[in-house]
């Protein structure tokens, strides 16, 4: 069977698995970023909403496959199977989580499910007072790595030929080419980011505002809490494994691992790969047992919801609101945090990420 098919397929049903996945870490008062009461969690429009994404997910997973099938046997082009199937998946299943959301959306404002309710919005602050920070320590094999790919970069340079390979064919050999000089700097450039990138956000997440759900405060501090230090703990192992798989592959670049045999180094990449893949998912899942847990600790508050703060949620994805101080703000799908794009520094760190995105970019037309 054709391999660019192949590896198309396992990413596409990954992506496909994780939309599938990703509804259990949706909190039942904010199905696909909807804020709701916690009175309305079993409206029936919801449930059929559930039920229609996942039928949608199925039909997507067969659409991809097929159009793969097509374009990887009748082009044999590895990066139009992968980069192409994966764009068009993302694409798709975006679409069928916007519909989801639009329709609960609506079913929100005609039903007037706010109506009569105390909306109140709360905080706790203990978590800035004694910020629950992770030892260094977590990061020493990632910065050990890192200084790894970087000694090997200057070592092996002198010796290096003017244009190395930094692309291969489905059959292993080197099909493109970029300047050793650039390969230098740009090789590193992306642990280098990757790693200040996931040690700032373990330093800083214990400490990030917390909000609360006034309809459960107690449990809800205790569950986030440990939500953080669960997520600063998976951070620096998350660094030292995405670290490791570039080391492995500027070994290539830089000659120390033989390129006629990158065949052989690809089976590594992708168990290096799916270990990091299966410890997300053991994250997500001890998540969403803690979060379960959650709702048996105290009973619910039934005078007090959260507030509807739709409004500031783009797409239930992004998070504008310039009147609030905060930076980072927890997600309103899934675990973990974003940025929010009304803070000024929200948009330095965005800009940022965009620049690298474009450097990277330009320094890929390099390649010859």
């Amino acid at each position: 069977m054709n391999a660019a098919y192949i590896l198309m397929s396992l990413m596409s049903l990954l992506l496909v698995v994780f939309a599938w996945f990703w509804t259990s870490l949706m909190a039942k008062t904010l199905p696909f970023g909807v804020r709701i009461p916690p009175d309305r969690i079993d409206e029936p429009i919801i449930q059929h909403v559930y039920r229609d994404y996942y039928t949608g997910l199925i039909v997507i997973l067969l659409l991809v496959e097929a159009a793969g099938w097509f374009f990887a046997t009748s082009y044999n082009s590895l990066p139009i199977a992968t980069t192409g199937g994966i764009f068009v998946t993302l694409l798709l299943i975006y679409l069928d989580f916007y519909s989801a959301r639009r329709r609960i959306a609506q079913a929100k404002k005609s039903g007037n499910w706010y109506a009569g309710l105390r909306q109140v919005v709360m905080a706790d602050i203990s978590s800035n007072q004694q910020p629950a920070h992770i030892s260094l320590l977590w990061f020493i094999p990632a910065f050990i790595i890192l200084i790894a790919m970087i000694i090997v970069a200057i070592v092996r340079y002198p010796v290096l030929p003017q244009q190395l390979p930094t692309h291969f064919g489905i059959d292993g050999q080197p099909n493109r080419w970029t300047d050793k000089l650039v390969a230098l700097w740009t090789l590193p450039l992306p642990a280098i980011f990757t790693t200040a990138l996931l040690f700032g956000l373990a330093r800083y997440i214990p400490q990030a505002r917390q909000q609360v759900d006034p309809a459960n405060p107690e449990a809800d501090v205790a569950y986030q809490h440990e939500l953080r230090h669960r997520t600063s703990q998976i951070l620096p192992l998350l660094a030292t494994m995405i670290n490791l798989i570039l080391l492995v592959i500027s070994m290539i670049t830089f000659g120390i691992l033989p390129t006629s045999n990158v065949n052989a180094v690809v089976p590594v990449l992708m168990v290096m790969l799916l270990i990091v893949i299966i410890g997300i998912m053991v994250y997500l899942t001890r998540t969403i047992t803690l979060r379960n847990q959650r709702q048996t600790r105290t009973q619910p508050n039934t005078k007090f919801v959260a507030q509807d703060d739709d409004r500031y949620w783009i797409a239930g994805m992004f998070y504008y609101n310039p009147d609030d101080p905060a930076l980072w703000i927890e997600k309103r799908m899934g675990i973990g945090w974003t940025v929010n794009l009304g803070n000024p520094w929200g948009k330095v760190f965005i800009i940022s990420v965009v620049a690298i995105i474009l450097v990277s970019i330009g320094m890929r037309a390099l390649v010859r």
